[in-house]
């Protein structure tokens, strides 16, 4: 196929998702705490994005359907501890912006931004996932702590900036358990988050530009 068969091609399906879903995935308003417990509990299967997304795609699956019964989700395990260990961008962020990206069509870039922007100035874990720990409010049976855990700001979306600011502040080894639950509660934060901004987008309340980008960009 030459190069303008090739293009024709592209923007054909430019708006076609999985077996001719267009795109955006139909979307309906979801219940942001249950996408918080499911984020935590995927987390402890498959990290950070594979909880994130995970947390966002069961609750979809089961409010709407359709071309979400079918996700790969399976797909979201490299993106644990910023892609295969790497400490790049968290995986909850990579995993929800994922979503996102297939449920808002083209406003996903604004809502990816606020949600970037947000991680960056968001003391974690949350008031809300520090009770739920330790009131034993998750969906996981084995808590790898369900103390309350102190909370730091990352000023980055980076996963290293982001365990690194939380261990110095904190005490905890990167490789500790109280480490690994924070990143748990972080991830279910982030998922509940995301559906949060998605909800008030299909609501049509969503309101751009609340929260800065982060140092992280200054340069």
């Amino acid at each position: 196929m030459g190069a303008f068969g090739l293009n024709a091609s592209l923007e054909a399906g430019a708006d076609e998702g999985s077996a001719g879903q267009s795109w955006p995935w139909p979307y309906k308003e979801l219940d942001v705490e249950l996408v918080r417990k499911r984020g935590h509990a995927f987390y402890y299967q498959g990290g950070c994005m594979y909880g994130a997304s995970g947390g966002l795609l069961s609750v979809l699956q089961e409010t709407v359907g359709g071309p979400w019964a079918g996700f790969p989700h399976d797909m979201m395990r490299y993106g644990g501890g910023g892609i295969a260990g790497w400490g790049t961008v968290c995986g909850s962020l990579n995993g929800a912006c994922a979503v996102i990206t297939l449920a808002s069509g083209k406003a996903y870039g604004k809502i990816t931004n606020e949600l970037m922007a947000w991680y960056g100035t968001t003391a974690f874990p949350s008031e809300t996932a520090n009770r739920y720990a330790a009131n034993h409010e998750y969906l996981v049976e084995t808590y790898k702590t369900d103390a309350v855990l102190p909370t730091t700001v990352s000023n980055s979306p980076l996963c290293h900036v982001s365990v690194n600011t939380w261990c110095k502040s904190t005490g905890f080894a990167s490789g500790s358990p109280q480490r690994a639950e924070r990143c748990a509660r972080l991830t279910g934060d982030v998922a509940a988050k995301a559906a949060q901004l998605l909800n008030d987008h299909v609501r049509g309340s969503l309101v751009f530009g609340e929260f800065e980008k982060s140092e992280c960009s200054s340069c």
